[in-house]
């Protein structure tokens, strides 16, 4: 048999956890034929993989790419990484299902994240139209999609904070079951950001167990991550039980240092869960510092209406002083926390704004633009966000290392790299570089992981949870999404001042059996596919 392409003589570590080995890897037509010392086999295109690493394609199962499959073909911030499948629509964020009469809510809504498009209007009417259009544009990657609940809020409830009516809740499931039955893999939610914040465990659960009739996950941003973090989870965990549907928790972490050491009990309550028979995963992104949009620091009732009535409250007197009050003292008999009182406002920086005035402010903190303009930072920052119409993301300097490397080495972990790109704009630096990390430092440098165990986190277990069942793993008849890198020079280069850095050891990158990285360069090949969720119930046949 003449092969399309022959890996020869890399290490295969091939996503399962067991130990590498050396063989050769043979593929034809997209699928992994043969693996072995093939010696006598001829190949159309060799490659030399001595002193490389030969392991499945890796699973940024947490982004936000969901604009950026869009408009950059050959999604060079994730190929570079060795990234083959991303996963949009997370954190209750997505490009659909968006209906004509609430499309005015949702332009704001997602604007906030993704930013405004190159052309045309943001979203799409379903899955299908997304999927239709990504396949017009062509990609390097893989994509697989999550339907986002606050879309889904938007469009038949707009920002209203109220329990859905009957009939609300039918028009939800509806446009949850389309999405779900056109192939997005589970559902997720946001429920620190408005419109989930507004939405109670009862509607979480009713939407949850249509998740569960058509056979997908959810995976949520809880409510809080902070001094409320257990009973954050112990929510999910509810929803979970009652709706009986596996749970993904997104980027699991304990912030602020009031909170250090929450997130080992969080684990606790995780692994309690998994013995009471509960199908519960987290994700993590590698870093101390997170990322989010800066509209999420103001109290719940400021984000009621919309976009455009909460500016109304900040440039309104009255109303500006009790969001300032709320930012100070909290609100009483309620969950929320502010996060300026959690971390500090020297711990959070100012990453992208929208106005080409205020570029100079990216990468200074709120405290150190304060000090300069010689203003308290709550007004500097509330100011700012009046001036960049809400359209700030922040950098949060929020956890403590040694407990997110507690976090990182559980079993039921996997890595997300919950980047947020904006064309044009920093970004986190996890954008760049957060499987380079993993392998760089906490595999080589720290020995916080063993490679075969970090590449199953990237691989065999994300695979598994998306219920993508032919990738994942390096075996005969699995799709050729495969990563070469070297292990002794694998990093990531970004630093939070200057993200946009490449990182260095990822040597060639297979997606669907085409090569579209090798020595660092492109080759112009677009063979990514829109991945859905097999309409079978029966999601752990492999």
């Amino acid at each position: 048999m003449m092969y399309d392409i022959l890996i020869q003589g890399g290490l295969v570590v091939d996503g399962s956890g067991a130990p590498g080995y050396h063989a050769d890897v043979a593929i034809k037509d997209g699928l992994i034929r043969s693996i072995g010392i093939l010696k006598s086999v001829q190949a159309k295109r060799v490659i030399q993989a001595d002193q490389l690493v030969v392991a499945p394609g890796f699973i940024d199962i947490h982004t936000h790419d969901d604009l950026h499959v869009l408009e950059n073909p050959y999604m060079d911030v994730k190929i570079r990484q060795g990234v083959t499948t991303t996963v949009i629509g997370n954190c209750g964020f997505g490009l659909y299902p968006v209906l004509p009469e609430t499309r005015h809510y949702f332009n704001k809504y997602a604007a906030g994240l993704f930013g405004a498009p190159e052309k045309g209007e943001l979203g799409y009417s379903g899955l299908d139209d997304f999927f239709a259009e990504f396949q017009k544009v062509g990609s390097a990657i893989n994509v697989a999609s999550l339907v986002a609940h606050g879309v889904i809020r938007v469009a038949v409830m707009g920002y209203d904070n109220r329990k859905p009516t009957s009939a609300e809740m039918e028009k939800m499931k509806g446009l949850l079951r389309d999405a779900l039955r056109s192939g997005a893999v589970g559902m997720s939610m946001g429920l620190i950001y408005a419109p989930g914040l507004f939405a109670d465990t009862e509607e979480l659960i009713e939407l949850s167990k249509v998740v569960a009739e058509e056979g997908g996950f959810i995976a949520s941003h809880m409510r809080n991550e902070a001094s409320y973090l257990l009973e954050s989870i112990e929510e999910m965990i509810t929803i979970a039980r009652e709706a009986r549907v596996p749970l993904e928790i997104s980027h699991l972490k304990a912030v602020g240092n009031s909170n250090f050491g929450k997130a080992r009990k969080a684990l606790h309550l995780i692994e309690k869960a998994k013995m009471e028979g509960i199908d519960i995963t987290f994700d993590q992104y590698p870093y101390h510092a997170g990322s989010t949009t800066a509209t999420t620091i103001l109290p719940p009732w400021a984000l009621e209406g919309g976009h455009g009535k909460m500016l109304e409250r900040l440039r309104n007197e009255e109303t500006r002083a009790k969001i300032k009050d709320n930012l100070i003292n909290g609100i009483p008999s309620n969950a929320w926390e502010s996060m300026s009182n959690l971390i500090g406002w020297e711990n959070m920086m100012i990453c992208t704004v929208e106005s080409d005035k205020n570029k100079s402010l990216e990468g200074s903190s709120i405290k150190e633009i304060a000090e300069k303009r010689h203003i308290p930072p709550l007004d500097l920052f509330l100011d700012l966000l009046v001036e960049e119409e809400g359209r700030i993301i922040l950098i949060m300097f929020q956890q403590d290392l040694d407990e997110m490397e507690t976090v990182m080495q559980h079993e039921l972990q996997m890595f997300g790299s919950d980047g947020i790109p904006q064309k044009g704009k920093k970004a986190h630096r996890r954008l760049y570089g957060t499987f380079p990390q993993v392998l760089g430092k906490y595999v080589r440098e720290k020995n916080t992981l063993h490679l075969e165990r970090a590449i199953y986190k990237m691989t065999y277990l994300p695979s598994n949870r998306l219920g993508l069942f032919d990738r994942g793993l390096i075996r005969p008849g699995m799709v050729a999404d495969i990563t070469l890198f070297n292990k002794n020079t694998i990093d990531d280069h970004s630093t939070y001042a200057e993200p946009a850095v490449n990182p260095s050891g990822i040597e060639a990158v297979l997606v669907n059996g085409e090569i579209v990285l090798e020595n660092g360069i492109f080759t112009g090949i677009y063979p990514g596919k829109p991945l859905r969720r097999s309409l079978s119930n029966d999601r752990y046949k492999i």
